[in-house]
């Protein structure tokens, strides 16, 4: 089998519980699409292009490989199952069905979209193994989301806010370093309302604590985590750990407090700033990326430019850049004061280029000093890369390292893409 994964580290996540699923079963996953009998395509919805590379990635799938099943899952299988079918999909299912997936192989329904029970508890039946050999694993804590930002269909999709269980999280954080795996990525819909659904809005460090003092865990890191969020005991017990990466990844998605009001953000730009203030006095080492929207109904050029002000302002490491994509059944959809595509394109483009500054400055700061680094299975001809623990790319010749070496090395040179230790 072959599963193809769109969209975010969540959905990484849920392809390798699929994965898991056949595997036991006794499946063998293929190398490409072109070798499968059976072909997974886990969907992303978030935007319009998303939902295009969807349709496209199953069309492709049978155009390489008439003779096997193509199953739809994910996001998109939620909001637009007939689209995914016109595609040529044989078989669609949802978020939910994707944690029990194998069982519907039998099932001779095309269409198998149970809805969004917005009751549920947490619900994942699949525990992630065949993790091998793998340095760096996902672990899903969180899923769903109850914060309704007006651009956003991901809670018509995926349901309420739900917390998976601290002892659980502990519990599967001890399966994966025995596993093998060195550092382990907590991901969630929205991680930073981790306990939201048991009437505790601060139990994020408590979750990060508890797995952090798993024996024989090298590193954890965090995958996005909302600014409301961030508090101060947040960014101490991060702080202070020599497990927990200095690294933060923050949907900011404007620098306004205009436009936060207008998509139900529910921070200010003062907590922005207080996060760089309080962080960077904490400790100097932070690497701090940063998701933006750009060209959200009433973003005007004035508006515009004082995002990109504070970006460029605060020590920010790198921009992930969104043009605003019209969600259908969202409240901005209905939002007057559309920002022109042509203008959106100019945006992205431009903060885009800021990232590659941002990125290059945040590298170079790096020359001459000792980072840690895990060296992961991926590379060229000449390197292998892996991740400092603030999140810089770092480059390391394959004459002095193997995949899952923990490795301190000097940082020699540097540029937008690398760290180079040789």
């Amino acid at each position: 089998m072959f599963v193809q994964t769109m969209g975010c580290k969540l959905n990484q996540y849920d392809s390798e519980m699929i994965l898991t699923q056949f595997r036991s079963n006794g499946y063998v996953e293929s190398s490409s699409v072109r070798d499968a009998d059976l072909i997974v395509i886990n969907t992303c919805a978030v935007t319009e292009i998303a939902e295009r590379k969807g349709r496209a990635a199953v069309r492709a799938a049978l155009r390489s490989n008439q003779r096997a099943q193509v199953i739809a899952t994910g996001c998109m299988a939620e909001r637009a199952p007939n689209e995914l079918l016109l595609a040529g999909a044989q078989k669609i299912l949802g978020n939910r069905e994707k944690e029990s997936l194998f069982g519907y192989l039998g099932n001779s329904e095309p269409v198998n979209v149970g809805g969004v029970n917005d009751n549920a508890a947490w619900s994942d039946g699949t525990v992630v193994r065949g993790l091998q050999g793998r340095v760096r694993a996902f672990l899903k804590v969180q899923d769903g989301c109850s914060q309704f930002c007006t651009y956003c269909i991901i809670p018509a999709l995926r349901g309420k806010g739900r917390s998976l269980a601290i002892d659980d999280a502990v519990e599967r954080t001890r399966e994966l370093v025995d596993f093998g795996v060195k550092e382990i990525v907590l991901t969630g819909v929205a991680l930073g309302t981790y306990g939201f659904d048991t009437g505790s809005e601060d139990r994020l460090p408590d979750l990060i604590a508890a797995i952090s003092a798993v024996p024989g865990l090298t590193r954890l890191r965090l995958g996005s985590v909302e600014p409301w969020a961030v508090s101060e005991r947040f960014l101490s017990v991060v702080a202070e750990s020599d497990v927990v990466c200095p690294h933060l990844h923050l949907p900011f998605q404007t620098g306004t407090d205009q436009l936060l009001r207008r998509m139900n953000r529910r921070y200010s730009v003062s907590h922005l700033k207080w996060i760089f203030d309080r962080a960077f006095k904490l400790r100097d080492d932070w690497g701090i990326g940063a998701d933006v929207i750009v060209g959200f109904p009433g973003e005007t050029e004035a508006l515009y430019r004082e995002t990109k002000a504070f970006l460029a302002e605060h020590p920010v490491s790198y921009l992930h850049v969104f043009p605003y994509s019209v969600r259908p059944g969202t409240p901005a959809a209905k939002l007057a004061d559309k920002v022109s595509d042509e203008e959106v394109s100019v945006r992205a483009g431009e903060l885009r280029e800021l990232s590659r500054q941002l990125r290059s400055a945040f590298h170079l700061r790096h020359v001459g000093s000792l980072v840690e680094v895990i060296v992961e299975n991926r590379g060229n001809n000449s390197h292998l890369y892996g991740h400092a623990r603030n999140y810089s790319d770092v480059a390391v010749p394959r004459t002095m390292a193997k995949p899952g070496d923990l490795l301190a090395l000097t940082v020699d040179s540097a540029d937008q893409d690398f760290v180079y230790c040789n």
